[in-house]
Parts: C-alpha cells; structure tokens; sequence
C-alpha cells in the first residue's frame, strides 16, 4: 500500500513539474518537485526506499524526456541511492544538509545529462542548470519538513517496538 501511495504522489508531482511550475520559471528554468520529493524521500527513509523513488521518478520523468529515455532512470537511481547513504550519516532533523545535498545533486544530474546528451549531439543550457538546481534547494526546505513529517507519522519510521 505504501508504494502504490508513493506512485500516486509521483505522478501527481510529475502532472505539476509538467503543466504548473513552467509558469513559474526564472530566467528559464524552474523546480523540479518529483526530483525534490525523491530526493527528500531517499534521505529519510533509506537505501531500499530510495532505489524505488529512484526507479519510478526517473521512469516517470523520462516519459516527458523525449530527446534520451533512460538517462533519467539512471540518473535518479544513483543520486537517490547517494542521497539514502547521505541520510545514513545525519541527524534526520537537521535541515540544512538536506538542502545542500539537494543543490550538489541537482548540478550532478544536471551535468551528468549534459554528457550523455552530448554523446548525442544535443546540447542543454549550463547556467539554467545551476539555477534550477539553486532553485531546487530553495524548495527542498519546505518538502524536507513534509516528508519528514509524513515519514516519522504514517510510514513507522524509526520507530521503537518493545516486546
């Protein structure tokens, strides 16, 4: 049940990536709340949550990625992957480690479609790149807290059992 929740959640975070935030960018580039979400989701809930987001968010975001299906597939898997190990490491109430996680793996997808495109001849927008992963980060503080909360309330997350 909490994977076909988690579904839900990307597919209506995607609907919004793709019709709503296009009318909110800055100087060509905007959010991206799927990424946000998974990113946000890895570092809470850990490794085998976070190959999952992984998969879904990059399968689903590669369905609006005409120029190469799959990049962000890959991409999404190992960054969430990295972001599960970052959470590993931290205090699940520190929010500023989130939000710079979030920036420095937004330039790493970023750059790391920009190579693969470029295998491809196709060329993509380095300096909006930066800013829609400075953007992410901004956005990343009011999920983190969302997810946070969400996690630790319904999904038993760290959650003490005594027999």
């Amino acid at each position: 049940m909490k994977k076909i929740f988690i579904i839900l959640i990307s597919i209506f975070l995607l609907v919004l990536d793709n019709s709503l935030l296009p009318n909110y960018q800055i100087m060509g580039s905007y959010p991206s709340l799927l990424f946000i979400f998974a990113i946000a989701y890895s570092i809470v809930c850990g490794k085998n949550e976070a190959v999952f987001i992984g998969v879904i968010s990059g399968i689903l975001q590669d369905i609006y990625f005409v120029k190469g299906f799959g990049i962000n597939s890959l991409s999404n898997l190992l960054l969430c992957f990295l972001a599960a190990k970052i959470g590993e490491n931290i205090l699940k109430g520190n929010k500023i480690v989130p939000v710079l996680s979030t920036l420095v793996l937004s330039i790493i997808k970023g750059f790391f479609v920009a190579i693969i495109l470029r295998l491809f001849n196709q060329s993509i927008n380095y300096s909006a790149t930066i800013l829609a992963a400075c953007y992410n980060s901004i956005i990343m503080i009011v999920v983190y807290n969302i997810v946070l909360a969400t996690c630790d309330k319904y999904m038993d997350n760290d959650r003490w059992r005594f027999k």
